[in-house]
């Protein structure tokens, strides 16, 4: 049989509850005997003031044995009444029909009375020595048989109602261990419900503990997140497998329907080019999927260096010079000198060039980029402000995600692949920055960075 923890749990429990229970039996117990033996004491005592002041009864006999002992010299005597008949003497040589302990009866003759307990024939007495003067003692016995029988019936009422005690703590203990256990249970069969795909499931459990309440919050708030986890994965290998597959049909299909006869060298040549740009396209997405997937490992070591980012932005500006030349656009420079940040410069070059590309790509012709840095106490900010058409307010907080696009067909057209905008947020997150968009009053997006000042 295995041994589970509910079986481990209600073995504590009954283990406990018995110890307990033995204990407060054990003191009932004692705490009765005692008080029986202290009600005799008092008996004794009074009985031996009363017999000390007026004499032992001639041929007393009732359930208190009373006898006189007189000290003569170094011997001792028994005076079994009160006409002085000697019962035994010289107690110190003399075979003795009670029990005799000799410290007891010197501090008796000291002017101590003392009690003890003993047995004659077979039967147990309770023992007085009491003091009547210098010369004279009193021993008064009384017989503890009542008391043992009245304990003795005690201890079968105990002993008759331990199997039923023991039974009802087991059951107790086994019921008590298993509402215990309970949302370990659940924990156990949700988990195994997840294992089989449902994700959706949860645990519905309204139990009394915190500890228990705090763990089921704590589960289910993982399930959540692994959700979410499992969704957006599915999510990201289907536009993936979307991205991919553009490109490549495109590659395709050019080839075939080229193939298809001949064709002169011009023509050829304008196929090449429009594969070309398939292929970059291609391996645009593979560098940016390698760069997540490193990023998701944390497995990029940053290689930081001072970068001027007024000077960097300068060389981004001038890197897309032929583009802002075709569409005749205006650039705006407004930099604040000067603004020098700890970096990766590569990464922090890519960050800001999809912002300034996202820019190129929806900005109109004839429109006005605006890019301008400034520094505060806030840290160092960089903002990036086209004249496009905005994003709407139900996209704003999406824009980051991977792959997400407001505007599907126009960023496939322009060889976007919807992971600028992810991996620049990434960027900016791993340099303590924060990035966040809105839209312009008088039109268009404005893209803000905020990296944090260095204090050294």
């Amino acid at each position: 049989m295995t041994i589970t923890f509910r079986h481990k749990l209600t073995f504590i429990y009954s283990f406990v509850t018995l110890s307990l229970l033995l204990v407060f039996a054990s003191a009932v117990y004692f705490s009765f005997r005692n008080s029986l033996v202290s009600d005799i004491d008092g008996l004794l005592l009074a009985e031996a003031r009363i017999a000390a002041a007026e004499g032992i009864a001639d041929g007393s006999s009732g359930e208190i044995e009373k006898v006189m002992i007189k000290k003569t010299g170094n011997e001792y005597v028994q005076v079994s009444n009160i006409r002085g008949d000697i019962s035994i003497t010289s107690l110190r040589s003399g075979t003795l029909s009670w029990p005799i302990k000799l410290p007891l009866i010197e501090k008796a003759f000291n002017g101590v009375y003392s009690f003890d307990t003993v047995s004659f024939r077979g039967e147990p007495y309770r023992i007085l020595h009491f003091p009547v003067d210098k010369s004279r003692i009193l021993r008064l016995g009384y017989s503890l048989q009542k008391v043992d029988a009245e304990l003795r019936e005690l201890r079968k009422l105990f002993f008759s109602l331990l199997p039923f005690i023991l039974i009802t703590v087991v059951v107790f203990g086994y019921n008590i261990a298993g509402r215990t256990i309970l949302p370990v249970v659940r924990l156990t069969e949700t988990a195994d419900k997840i294992k089989k795909g449902d994700l959706k499931e949860r645990i519905q459990l309204d139990y009394p503990g915190l500890e228990i309440r705090n763990l089921v919050r704590v589960f289910n708030d993982m399930l959540d997140s692994i959700q979410r986890h499992v969704e957006g994965h599915k999510r990201f290998t289907s536009d993936v497998s979307h991205e991919i597959r553009s490109p490549l049909t495109a590659l395709k299909g050019s080839i075939e329907v080229t193939l298809r006869r001949r064709r002169k060298p011009e023509e050829y040549e304008e196929v090449l080019k429009k594969n070309l740009f398939e292929v970059n396209r291609l391996h645009k997405i593979s560098d940016n999927l390698l760069l997540l997937a490193r990023a998701d490992h944390d497995i990029i070591e940053l290689r930081n260096s001072w970068v001027d980012i007024n000077e960097l932005l300068g060389l981004i500006v001038e890197r897309h010079r032929n583009k802002i030349l075709e569409k005749s656009l205006s650039v705006m420079e407004e930099y604040q000198e000067p603004l020098e940040f700890l970096c990766d410069r590569d990464l922090l070059d890519e960050a800001l060039s999809n912002l300034f590309d996202n820019a190129l790509k929806y900005t109109p012709d004839n429109g006005t980029i605006t890019v301008k840095t400034e520094q505060s106490f806030n840290g160092i900010t960089v903002s990036f402000h086209d004249t496009g058409p905005g994003i709407p307010e139900r996209d704003r907080e999406r824009v980051f995600e991977r792959f997400y696009r407001v505007d599907k067909t126009r960023s496939r057209l322009s060889g976007g692949s919807g992971l600028g905008l992810a991996i620049t947020k990434w960027i900016i997150e791993t340099h303590g920055g924060s990035i966040s968009v809105k839209n312009h009053d008088d039109g268009g997006a404005i893209f803000t960075i905020t990296l944090p000042v260095d204090d050294a």
